[in-house]
């Protein structure tokens, strides 16, 4: 289709210089072998040049978001163009003189066509920029807007976990329990629990957060599991890593822990362990144990595919997960910007 196109703009272009170049209604009707061989010369020379342009402008697109950019790249563009169409020139001036073995109308009009071919290029590189600018603005918006609305899905999530009935009577079947036969647990309890929905109403809005403000908040969610099941699961962090200002979407890795506890059985006599370790500076990585529940609770069914899509979003790259008869492994990339 862009080719059908771009013929149609070669042969208003060539119509448009043929108007200019003839003063009479006759020799602008006049086609003869000439006039035929430079409409061919024309198609030729813009399907070429438009065909190099564009393919430089398309390598070069990661350039074009700045201002900056967009001078560079349209530069660069303007000088591959300019010894082009002294080529085209040469050629039709020159050589097509000793094929044609004719008195053309156009021979000797060498800056003229080096001129107007030029015009043309910067014309092409034009609207290929402004296309390609069009074409990642819309992008761009459209991206902005899924991210939106994975928040937006992601923030329901949050606040249905805030007023999930189960959730809260949990939590405060132990507190009474630890207030009635251990105070000083109980304060640490609400403690912790405080900790835990101020950081899910302070970081709600928000794309990402640095790896330590997640693990600090991990850290109230595992006490707030180990308070209600004791030694039925085991969390073991074993994450090494110096630079803990990487970032990553808030509460993703209490995503996974808490997809394992939902998705699993475990037991005092067997509990569950839940390991989380770090794959150098790229990645957070939680493990499990595989003791899939035959009889799982209904749930939004957001939250793996949600903290997916969001990652693909945001860092570019989406969840790994390995799923196998033994264990569940769930690869976190980090964001480095």
């Amino acid at each position: 289709m862009k080719y059908w196109y771009r013929l149609v703009i070669s042969i208003l272009v060539f119509l448009f210089f043929k108007l200019t170049r003839d003063t009479t209604v006759e020799q602008f009707t006049l086609w003869d072998r000439s006039t035929w061989i430079s409409l061919c010369y024309t198609i030729i020379v813009i399907f070429l040049l438009w065909e190099i342009v564009a393919r430089y402008i398309q390598r070069a697109k990661t350039s074009i978001s700045s201002n900056k950019g967009l001078y560079v790249i349209s530069t660069k563009a303007t000088l591959i163009v300019l010894p082009l169409v002294f080529l085209f020139a040469w050629i039709y001036d020159g050589i097509l003189e000793y094929i044609v073995c004719c008195d053309m109308h156009d021979h000797g009009h060498f800056l003229l066509n080096t001129a107007q071919g030029f015009v043309i290029g910067l014309l092409i590189i034009a609207y290929e920029i402004i296309n390609l600018y069009v074409k990642n603005a819309i992008r761009t918006a459209r991206e902005k807007e899924l991210i939106q609305k994975e928040l937006a899905a992601a923030k329901l999530e949050s606040l249905k976990n805030q007023v999930n009935p189960h959730f809260l009577f949990n939590s405060f079947s132990v507190l009474t329990s630890l207030v009635e036969h251990d105070s000083e647990k109980a304060v640490k309890f609400i403690s912790k629990l405080s900790d835990m929905y101020r950081y899910i109403l302070e970081n709600d809005e928000k794309s990402e957060v640095t790896l330590k403000e997640e693990l600090d908040f991990l850290d109230s969610y595992i006490f707030l599991l180990k308070m209600r099941h004791q030694s039925a699961i085991e969390v073991k962090k074993e994450i090494r890593m110096e630079n803990m200002s990487l970032k990553l979407p808030p509460m993703s890795i209490q995503i996974l822990v808490e997809n394992a506890v939902k998705h699993n059985n475990f037991s005092v006599e067997e509990p569950l362990e839940i390991v989380i370790t770090n794959d150098d500076e790229k990645a957070i990585v939680v493990t499990n144990e595989k003791r899939k529940k035959e009889m799982l609770t209904s749930g939004t069914k957001i939250g793996l595919k949600n903290l997916s899509n969001r990652l693909s979003l945001s860092v570019g790259r989406a969840l790994e997960i390995t799923d196998n008869d033994e264990t569940f492994q769930v690869r976190l990339p980090l964001s480095t910007t």
